[in-house]
This record gives C-alpha cells, sequence and structure tokens, in this order.
C-alpha cells in the first residue's frame, strides 16, 4: 500500500504494471534467463561519470514478452520490473513455462488486460499450472489441450491446491462440470480439504453438482477440525448449508478447533457425538430437502447442528427422533438448549429437557443455561431448569451464581421473583469472603425476592394432625398389622340387561372373609382382656396380639415373625390421580430419592396408584427413574391431549406400549408390589378392581369375589399387560373411551390410601389363614401423595327449583352446572376428609403417615398442556418440598 502511494505520488510506474516496451529500447540490454518469447534482462548500463546522483537513470532487472511473431509490431510487454537481481529472478521462475504457453494458448490474453490479469494471479499463485489458470478463468474449451490434460490431476506445490479446487472456488461451475469426469474428486489440499471444504462457500448449485457426481470426503475434517458443513456455517451461507445437509452431510460432527471468530480457540469435544461419519444423517437430510424454510437460518453462522437452527418444538422433536444428537455444541460452545434459552422459547426448551439433554453444560464464558435465562429475565425458563433439577449453584468464568446475577436490593422488576424463585429451592448464597455482593445474596444480607401472591387455602387442620402423629409414634412397636375392614358389598348388572347373574359364589367367598376377619377381631377382643407374656422387645400392644392370636400356642410370636420376615419391610406409597398433574407426584418423588439418595423402587414395598397415579406405579414399577417418568409426562402430554375431548386413545396408548412394553406383564414387576386401580363398569353397581403384579388374597383363599365373579374374568398377573393396566386405569370419562369394560379408577378411589390398606391387611389375613404367615408383612408407613391443592374459591348459586322468571332460569342453570361439578369434585376427592380418615386409621394402628400435596395457585385441568402453567405448577412443587424438607428427611429415615 504505501509503494503504490508513493508511486502515485512520484510518477513511477509499478513495478508490476505491464507496460508496453519499444524493442529499440532494450536492443542494448543483456539477457539473464530465456523462456521461448519471455526474457530476463539485465539492467543497461549508465554513464556514471557525467551524470550526477540527481539524474542518474535507475537501474532495473526487467521480464519482457514479445509480441506473437505474426504481428508486426516494434514493441513488446514489459511484465515486471526490479531493482535487485534476486527478486527478478523469483518474479521469473514464477511465470515460466506459464505465461507465454498460456498466452501462446489463449490468444485472448496476449494484451495488456490479459497479461496484468495473469501475472497478477502468478504473482499470488507462484506454483500454479496453466491448468489452474484456465479453471480460474473458466476456459472450459481449454481442458482438453494436450497441455492442459497433462496437468489437470496435479496439485500446485504451495497450498496443493487441484486446478478442480481452484474452479470451484472461483466458482466457475462450467470448469467443474468438465472436470469432473477427467479429474480426482478424493484429493485434499495442504490443509486437508476437500473439494466440498471449497465448495461450501460457493453456491448450492456448486454443491448439488459436486454431489450429484460424488461424495467422497463430504464429512471429512480438515487439520482446523471443521467439516464443510462447518465451514458453510461459519461463511454464514444457509443455502449451502441446507445443500449439504440435504445431501447428507452428518449433523452430529462437532467443531473440535473453532470459536465464533473463525480458526483457533478453545477445543469444543462433543461428549455423544461421534468423531466419525456414522450418523443417522440421511433421514436429517430428507426433512431439509422439504422444511428448509422451518428452521432460522441465521443461527447457521454459529454452527452446532439443526437442533440449534430449530424455529419450533415439532420441528426440534422431528430433528431429535431423525438423529441430531440433543447435546452437541455450535462454535460459541453452546448446546442447543443454550440457544433456545437465548431465545426465550419455553416450548422448546421443555421439549430438549423431556428429551433428557444435559442441562448444566457450559459455553466457552462459562454460562449454564439458567445463567442466561436470568440474565435475560426469563422467568418461566428459570422456573423449567429449576424444576429439572440444574445446578442452582453453579459459577460462570466471572465467579458469579445465578443468585449473584440478582442480588439487588428489591426493585420490582422481574429480578425480584428470580431471586425469590431461587431462594425458594435452596440457593446458597456468596461466601463470607464476598463482601461486595449484593443483599440478595450476600453472606450476612437477609433479602429473599418478592414472592408470588399466595390463595386463599383450605383451613389445615394441623393441631389434629399434629396429636394424631404423635399417637403414632406412642403405638409404634415394630411391623404392626392393619385394622380390619368393613363386609364387600354384592352387585348386580345394570337394569338394562334383565338376566340376573348368580352370585352364590361371590356371597359364600364373601361370607369366608366375613367369619375371617370376625375370627381374627375376636382373639383381639379376647386378649386384649387377659395378660399378655412380656416379650424381650418389650411390652406387646393391641397391635402386636394381631400376630400373636393367630399362632397355635399364643407364645410370643410377634418376636418370631420380626426374625422372619428382618429382611421384608411393608412400606406404602399411594399415588393420587389427577391427569397432567401428574407431574406434582414426579416432582415430589424426585426430591425424596434426591434427599434419600436411593431410587423410588427401592425405598417402597407396596405401590398403589390410580389414574395418572397408576401409570406412574407401573412406570416405576417397570424400571423408569424419576427424570424419565418427567420426560414421558411432558412429551406425552402433546401426544395424547391432542384435539379435543373425549381425545383419540390411538397416541396415549402406542406411548404406553413404547414405553412400558407393548408384551410386558404384571407379573414380570418382581418388586414392589403394584396394585393400580381401575373401575369394572359392566355391571350395575360398578366395582373397584385392582391390578396387581401378585396373587390376591381371593386367589390365595381360592374364593369369589365381585370382580372375579365374571363370565370372563380379569386376566391374571401373568397374562395382563402392563400397558393395557395403564390404559384401563387412566380411562377418565370425557377425556378417553372407555377400556372395554374399565373406567378411570379415580370414580371409586382418586386417593387410593385407604383400598390400598384394605388390600394388603386382606392378603396378609390370607397368608395367615394358609399357613403362609412368614410371608405375611404388616405395614411399617403410609407415604401418599398428592397432585396438588387447588385454590379455594367462593360457591354461589347451588339451589335446584322451579323458575318464575328469566332471570331465574340463568340462575336454575347455574346451579345446575355447579351442581354437577360439586358431584364430580366429591367422587373424585383426594384430600380433605379421605386424607383425615387415613391419617386417623394409621394412628389408631400406631403405623407413621405421611401426607404431601402441595398448594396450587391456579387450578389446573388435567389435560393441560401449556408448557408455562405447568413448569409453574412444578415450581411450586419444588418449593413446597424444600420448605418441608425437614419433614421429607424425618420420612426417609424410617423408609430407610
Amino acid at each position: 500500500m504505501f509503494s503504490a502511494i508513493k508511486n502515485l505520488l512520484t510518477g513511477e510506474i509499478p513495478p508490476s504494471k505491464v507496460i508496453e516496451k519499444s524493442l529499440d529500447s532494450i536492443a542494448s540490454y543483456n539477457v539473464l534467463q530465456r523462456d521461448d518469447c519471455m526474457l530476463l534482462f539485465a539492467p543497461q548500463i549508465t554513464d556514471n561519470s557525467t551524470s550526477n546522483t540527481s539524474s542518474k537513470s535507475k537501474k532495473f532487472y526487467e521480464i519482457i514478452l514479445y509480441r506473437p511473431a505474426s504481428e508486426s509490431i516494434n514493441s513488446s510487454y514489459s511484465l515486471f520490473r526490479a531493482e535487485t537481481q534476486e527478486e527478478a529472478l523469483a518474479r521469473f521462475e514464477a511465470y515460466t513455462h506459464r505465461v507465454p504457453n498460456f498466452v501462446t494458448m489463449v490468444n485472448q490474453y496476449y494484451n495488456i488486460p490479459g497479461l496484468q490479469k495473469v501475472c497478477d494471479l502468478l504473482t499470488e499463485n507462484p506454483s500454479w499450472s496453466i491448468a489452474h489458470l484456465v479453471a480460474y478463468f473458466n476456459l472450459t474449451e481449454y481442458l482438453s489441450n494436450p497441455a492442459v490434460a497433462e496437468l489437470i490431476d496435479y496439485p500446485d506445490h504451495v497450498k496443493y491446491m487441484t486446478p478442480l479446487q481452484v474452479a470451484i472456488k472461483a466458482k466457475n461451475i462450467e470448469v467443474v462440470k468438465g472436470l469432473l469426469n477427467v479429474t480426482k474428486l478424493d484429493h485434499l489440499d495442504y490443509n486437508s480439504n476437500g473439494i466440498f471444504h471449497y465448495a461450501a462457500n460457493t453456491s448450492k448449485e456448486m454443491i448439488n453438482i459436486l454431489t450429484s457426481k460424488s461424495l467422497v470426503n463430504l464429512n471429512h475434517i480438515n487439520l482446523d477440525g471443521i467439516t464443510p458443513l462447518h465451514h458453510a456455517c461459519l461463511s454464514n451461507n444457509p443455502d449451502c448449508v441446507n445443500a449439504l445437509v440435504c445431501a447428507g452431510a452428518d449433523v452430529n460432527i462437532s467443531a473440535k478447533h473453532v470459536n465464533g471468530s473463525g480458526k483457533g480457540g478453545n477445543k469444543l469435544q462433543n461428549r455423544n457425538a461421534p468423531s466419525t461419519t456414522t450418523s443417522p444423517s440421511g433421514t436429517v437430510a430428507e426433512f431439509f430437502q422439504t422444511n428448509a424454510n422451518k428452521v432460522c437460518r441465521e443461527e447457521m453462522k454459529n454452527g452446532g447442528t439443526p437442533l440449534h437452527w430449530a424455529s419450533s418444538r415439532e420441528v426440534l422433536e422431528v430433528l431429535i427422533e431423525r438423529g441430531c444428537h440433543i447435546d452437541s455444541l455450535d462454535f460459541n460452545g453452546r448446546s442447543a438448549l443454550h440457544v433456545m434459552v437465548l431465545k426465550n422459547q419455553l416450548d422448546c426448551v421443555v421439549s430438549l429437557l423431556a428429551h433428557e439433554a444435559e442441562i448444566d453444560l457450559k459455553d466457552k464464558d462459562g454460562n449454564t443455561p439458567l445463567h442466561i435465562a436470568v440474565e435475560k429475565k426469563f422467568i418461566p425458563i428459570v422456573q423449567c431448569l429449576v424444576v429439572f433439577g440444574c445446578d442452582i449453584n453453579m459459577k460462570n468464568k466471572n465467579d458469579q451464581t445465578a443468585r449473584h446475577m440478582v442480588g439487588k436490593e428489591a426493585s420490582g422488576s422481574n429480578d425480584d421473583m428470580i431471586l425469590y424463585i431461587l431462594h425458594s429451592v435452596g440457593a446458597k448464597r456468596c461466601p463470607d469472603t464476598s463482601t461486595r455482593c449484593p443483599v440478595g445474596c450476600n453472606a450476612k444480607g437477609t433479602y429473599n425476592g418478592i414472592p408470588p401472591a399466595q390463595p386463599e387455602t383450605t383451613e389445615q387442620r394441623e393441631a389434629i394432625q399434629q396429636m394424631l402423629a404423635t399417637t403414632t409414634s406412642q403405638l409404634m412397636r415394630g411391623r404392626n398389622s392393619v385394622p380390619t375392614i368393613a363386609n364387600q358389598q354384592l352387585f348386580r348388572l345394570p337394569k338394562e340387561q334383565p338376566v340376573l347373574i348368580d352370585t352364590t359364589a361371590e356371597q359364600k367367598g364373601q361370607s369366608v372373609m366375613d367369619a375371617l376377619l370376625g375370627m381374627f377381631t375376636s382373639k383381639i377382643q379376647a386378649a386384649a382382656k387377659k395378660e399378655v407374656p412380656v416379650c424381650d422387645k418389650g411390652t406387646s400392644t393391641a397391635e402386636d396380639e394381631n400376630v400373636e392370636v393367630m399362632e397355635e400356642d399364643h407364645e410370643c410370636s410377634a418376636s418370631e415373625e420380626d426374625s422372619v420376615n428382618s429382611g421384608s419391610r411393608g412400606r406404602l406409597l399411594c399415588l393420587d390421580g389427577g391427569g397432567i398433574r401428574g407431574l406434582v407426584l414426579v416432582q415430589m418423588l424426585l426430591e425424596i430419592e434426591q434427599l434419600s439418595q436411593t431410587p423410588i423402587h427401592f425405598l417402597f414395598d407396596w405401590i398403589a396408584g390410580t389414574s395418572t397415579g397408576g401409570i406412574l406405579a407401573l412406570g416405576i414399577g417397570s424400571g423408569k427413574t424419576m427424570k424419565q417418568c418427567m420426560c414421558l409426562y411432558l412429551k406425552m402430554k402433546n401426544v395424547a391431549f391432542n384435539g379435543s375431548r373425549p381425545y383419540s386413545s390411538d397416541p396415549l396408548e402406542n406411548v404406553l406400549k413404547e414405553n412400558l412394553g407393548e408384551h410386558t406383564v404384571m407379573a414380570e414387576i418382581q418388586h414392589p408390589k403394584i396394585m393400580v386401580s381401575a373401575v369394572m363398569a359392566d355391571r350395575k353397581p360398578v366395582d373397584l378392581h385392582f391390578f396387581r403384579n401378585y396373587k390376591t388374597a381371593s386367589d390365595i383363599l381360592n374364593i369369589a369375589t365381585p370382580t372375579s365373579n365374571r363370565r370372563i374374568p380379569p386376566p391374571s398377573p401373568e397374562n395382563q399387560l402392563i400397558w393395557r393396566a395403564a390404559r384401563a386405569t387412566g380411562a377418565a370419562p370425557s377425556y378417553f373411551r372407555a377400556f372395554g369394560r374399565f373406567l378411570d379408577g379415580g370414580l371409586i378411589a382418586n386417593n387410593p390410601t385407604l383400598d390400598a390398606m384394605t388390600e394388603i391387611h386382606e392378603y396378609n389375613m390370607a397368608l395367615y389363614s394358609v399357613n403362609r404367615k412368614n410371608e405375611a408383612v404388616p405395614l411399617s408407613i403410609v407415604v401418599s401423595l398428592g397432585t396438588g391443592l387447588p385454590p379455594t374459591t367462593e360457591l354461589k348459586d347451588i339451589d335446584v327449583f322451579r323458575p318464575d322468571s328469566i332471570w331465574d332460569t340463568a340462575k336454575l342453570a347455574y346451579g345446575i352446572s355447579a351442581i354437577g361439578n360439586l358431584l364430580v369434585d366429591q367422587a373424585t376427592l383426594a384430600d380433605g376428609r379421605v386424607v383425615d380418615r387415613a391419617r386417623a386409621w394409621c394412628s389408631m394402628i400406631g403405623v407413621p403417615y405421611f401426607r404431601f400435596n402441595p398448594q396450587m395457585s391456579v387450578d389446573l385441568a388435567m389435560d393441560e398442556k401449556m408448557d408455562a402453567p405447568l413448569i409453574n405448577m412444578m415450581w411450586e412443587t419444588k418449593a413446597y418440598m424444600y420448605q418441608n424438607r425437614n419433614k421429607v428427611i424425618e420420612m426417609v429415615n424410617l423408609l430407610k
């Protein structure tokens, strides 16, 4: 640049400028080198004695090209001038065998403009051959020239580029077409770039031409650690990105040495994606061929995979199904989760997490998705990341936690709410050494953010609950049995079917059970009136004698039973129904797992569930983790609740088959014992039925029951498919069609606690009656989980009457609707007096009872599928469990 400016100011001709030169002016020059019609001349000798320094002619070494012999003009071309012989020789070597041969072959360049182009090009690329020049200048007609053809596969010795690569880089499509059939396509240059690396910054037409001939090195990684697809992304060329993906480029190969500005920088090694080219990219290619407009082209410049570029949840899920690795990183070290958080796309964030994306990956600045969400003040996404279990105390490269970023004083902004969200689930303050921290994260600060408005709640019977818990602790004596239950009712077919059913067998079976329970009760009463021998473990209670009176010798058999069943414990988990609010159950179980450091299926011996709780119980029994269950719910809601009510059952059934096994039966669940409630509605009154993975009390006693005394009895555990049990318990009227004769178990036992305790007691009594008392394990603890308490609202106009005016007609309609809702609520009641009865029963028999059911700020429908309210519900649950963590720890100590 400086030399060009100097030449302009002084009027001197640049040394590389091609000029016309008179033949007479070079007649006295000395020839140093010759190449055909191109010669290198030594400087002309001047008379130093007659010229002073300022007037002396400069001495130049000059490269001269003679005109063609056919021209009679008395002039030539001066291609280059240099003051030193070394520089002149180097330039002459670059032009040798190239300039003369090329301009002789291509006459249109045998002029000043043409020669200037040729010389400038060879100056920049001194090792190019005439084949490179033909490729660069798009001279297709000369490809068959023998002088060119013999050099067509020879790369230059500096950058090791072939003429084909030169043509691709120059975007000369016609020459590329001509070379494809006569040159090698697998050549790599000095940086290990293949033809697709060069094409990545051209056009989709160029890529399509190449891919139509060969896919060799389509996914090759060069020495900079990037593939052609990465190169297209770095070049911000969405068309080429689409073309490469459509051709089958592997979207799962991570760039290894790339940062946001190009080469160099941090090494981004994908922990999941392989470094080879094996991936199911063909299906991704098929998607891009018809859906290229469904990705965000602006994001392509940052690299990554199509997941980073997805514009919607639907696109995201299709790409995941087609093989895109969910945790691949872009050039900034960000996963698709980082990008979707940055774009405030909550639905995509939920979808990625539901597919088990790594939640705590750090980008090149050390920021996790939580740091980004907090920085951008995206409250729902902060809640989402929290409920999915992100590390809320992780620091970035600036040594900042998420709490530190919003720890300022109250400002009425989203910072206050985010601070409370983090505080409510246990986000730590900065250590004492951090003295400059704001009040929200300072170790000595007291500000914890602003909580949301609290809904009106039902009256809590805390005093009674505490008293019952105290009574329980006083009555606990090892492993106690459960109390007796009331006689079961006999049922008949509906009136629509006049054919009566013979229930004699049922009545006999009921009589046997009544007699057994009656005998058991009378022996307890008799034993209570006499002195009871003191056993080694202390004074025996009435509950201990439940076991003693069943022993033939009436000795201290409770101790013997403890020794027999020392490896077994009667720990019962009960899961309420509630549709998509089953996410509340999952969130509470996640917190229990975290505090106990033990998988749920190891903490309990019995699990009872209704509706969504039943599906969750079957998932636990099938070996699903709580995180997998959470992901299943979040994926299932968009599939199952599609369209209008009643929803099609096929999508739900397909999900259940996929996750629980299409051919897996209940008997294959070895532990824990599972009972899932449903309503058998093939006759009136309807019956409560439990799908079980064990033999029932009636099977052990070989007696008939209302559920077994059917023309077609329910399948045994060895024949009962798990997915069909899940489908039956979730057949909520008006939401899904009935599953054969089965309806949702919530119609009878939406909170299955009492029914589960009854089932366990009958099971134990049946074992005693057939001399298998060593298998009987009385209850030791009952844990009941609800699906959230809705806010308390005022109820008006519940009266139903004969209307006297049009206004009364409106009140009547409203009253009928209110009465209908009230009856449904009471029929499916899972809290209130149902819980009080269970707690009182457990207190009477000295069995610890724990009930967890968080207060919700909004009454969500069972088929809610909007992400924001569901995520808020899950956060409220997590905050509730953290608030009650001491109670959870107390429960865990009894479970373990």
